[in-house]
């Protein structure tokens, strides 16, 4: 029998198929395994539930004076003291954020915070943390605090051995409980401008600010400012003012919330005072419920930047004191003579005049009439005078100041008088007035150059100035003029009175900002060079005006 032999290869594909899915298997597995080897290990996380509540604490008067905040652990892991850190974030307006860092313990009274519930330090489910922000109460940071409810309030617990957040959440006080907020205040001294004017001495300022209140229950009528500077004056500005959000000037908008105070008594021209720079005006607002806030504001007060006038081209303010407080212009000095009254319509100017004219009709009587353009009401005495002096030589003439009395005489007749005072007593000062001289018209001018507390370049009321006598305190015959050319001089002496004081204020008319003593008609510079209060200070006064030349022939 003969044996065929034959190369059969089925079956092969099958065998090799299931060897190539064998290894594929394998592989796809090994490189799954090896992946998910190198996957880390979560980390352990812990759950935790937290209830906040936050609610103000007022005092009798319904001011907020802290809050109490108020966690309860309804959920999760006990919380242990050692690795639990609890951090209060607060931020007050636009203020920089400070942080108050905080341990788990048992509540202490000291210091305002801790476990209210249970007999450890471990903080349970169903277990309260209480912090109280009030004066004096802190965990770690003294300076912290008191919070308020209108504050942005952030409390993040921690655990620092696992570096994870454990909870956080604002706070935020229940509807109805929250007081007003003030969001902004200011003062500005021009309300017809846009911008933010700075306030100037003696020309006004008005007052602003912008309230809120986060439950919208705000009494429009219970926003105040309180002008401490006015404190003592016993008037009614030293009392809280009303401010208004009516649309009625010095209010712009009706019930847009920016509240406004001026346009009054308290804050009129001529306040306010320089005095009052740096002074505090408080504010308060109060709710339907009686819940009421307060914050206060610095008032800045600066110098008149343009003597109150306002104009281009003026002479600032400050720069008078330089200059000097009183001035005269040309033209605003004239010549009568001694033998007409010294209100005669007969008058030349002294520029270039004649010896007859100076020395005829009794001599001559000189008229300067100039202006107080200081904040210092002056009052002059009798040793004011002009001085001639000589430029082809060193002789020269004096005129000293003599007072007006009477416009129904010659001025040699009596129509003028000695000016009051005593050479020979330095501290017998005296300035004419009503009464002084004694027999004088009470008509008479007042020996005193006032204050403009509006416009310093305008000036207060001004003066004109006799002269003529050879002697202080005296009348007499007048100088007798030759041929020459002079160059003529003012000297202002007597006293300055307060900063911001007009001669009627002193006098005892209108307001007393500073609280002077002694202010009335008989109101004597000389006795307050050393007044215990500082701002109503005097002190002696003395002014030199080179004026112009006089030529005589």
């Amino acid at each position: 029998m003969r044996t065929i032999l034959r190369q059969d290869e089925s079956g092969v594909s099958e065998v090799v198929g299931t060897i190539l899915i064998l290894a594929m298997t394998v592989v796809l597995f090994s490189v799954i395994i090896v992946w998910v080897t190198n996957i880390p290990t979560p980390s352990a996380q812990a759950r935790t539930d937290i209830q906040s509540e936050m609610n103000p604490i007022y005092n009798p008067l319904g001011v907020e004076i802290g809050v109490n905040i108020t966690l309860t652990h309804q959920g999760g892991e006990a919380l242990f003291p050692v690795p639990t850190i609890i951090y209060v974030i607060a931020q007050r307006g636009s203020n920089n954020p400070q942080t108050d860092v905080c341990l788990v313990h048992t509540y202490n009274k000291v210091i305002g915070n801790g476990l209210l519930d249970g007999t450890d330090s471990v903080w349970d489910i169903g277990e309260r943390w209480n912090y109280k922000s009030l004066p004096g109460f802190y965990c770690s940071l003294a300076s912290f605090g008191p919070l308020l409810s209108s504050d942005q309030i952030t409390i993040i617990i921690v655990d620092h051995l696992k570096s994870i957040v454990l909870w956080t959440g604002p706070m935020n006080a229940p509807v109805g409980t929250r007081p007003p907020v003030f969001v902004d205040k200011w003062t500005d001294g021009v309300l017809a401008t846009e911008e933010i004017d700075p306030v100037q001495a003696t020309q006004g300022f008005y007052i602003f600010a912008k309230v809120t209140d986060p439950d919208n229950d705000l009494n429009v009528n219970s926003v105040y400012a309180t002008i401490t500077a006015w404190y003592g004056s016993g008037t009614s500005c030293a009392l809280p003012q009303q401010m208004k959000d009516n649309g009625i000037s010095p209010d712009r908008i009706a019930g847009d919330r920016i509240f406004t105070l001026g346009g009054s008594a308290c804050t009129n021209p001529p306040y306010p005072a320089l005095t009052w720079a740096g002074s505090i005006i408080l504010l308060n607002a109060t709710d339907s419920k009686g819940h009421q806030t307060t914050t206060r504001l610095v008032l800045d007060v600066v110098a008149p930047l343009t003597g109150g006038g306002g104009n281009s081209g003026t002479i600032p303010s400050q720069l008078w004191q330089y200059i000097g407080y009183v001035q005269i212009r040309t033209g605003e000095v004239w010549v009568s003579n001694l033998s007409s009254p010294y209100n005669s319509p007969n008058t030349y100017q002294p520029y270039r005049v004649t010896r007859a004219q100076l020395n005829g009709n009794g001599g001559a009587l000189f008229h300067y009439k100039m202006v107080n353009h200081g904040n210092t009401t002056i009052f002059i005495d009798g040793w004011s005078e002009a001085f001639f002096q000589n430029t082809q030589s060193a002789s020269g003439a004096v005129a000293f100041i003599v007072a007006p009395c009477s416009t129904a005489i010659a001025a040699n007749a009596g129509g003028v008088a000695a000016y009051p005072g005593t050479a020979g007593n330095i501290n017998d000062f005296q300035y004419a007035h009503t009464g002084v001289p004694a027999g004088c018209s009470v008509t008479s001018p007042i020996g005193v150059f006032d204050i403009n507390t509006f416009n310093q370049d305008t000036g207060g009321t001004p003066y004109v100035m006799l002269a003529y006598a050879k002697t202080p305190f005296s009348t007499g015959s007048s100088n007798v003029w030759g041929s020459a050319t002079f160059f003529m001089s003012i000297l202002v002496s007597g006293m300055a009175g307060p900063s911001n004081y007009t001669y009627a204020q002193l006098t005892g008319i209108g307001a007393n900002p500073n609280s002077c003593g002694g202010l009335g008609p008989a109101y004597n510079p000389f006795n307050h060079l050393t007044d215990p209060i500082t701002a109503c200070r005097t002190s002696w006064y003395a002014q030199v005006i080179p004026f112009i030349g006089m030529v005589v022939y």
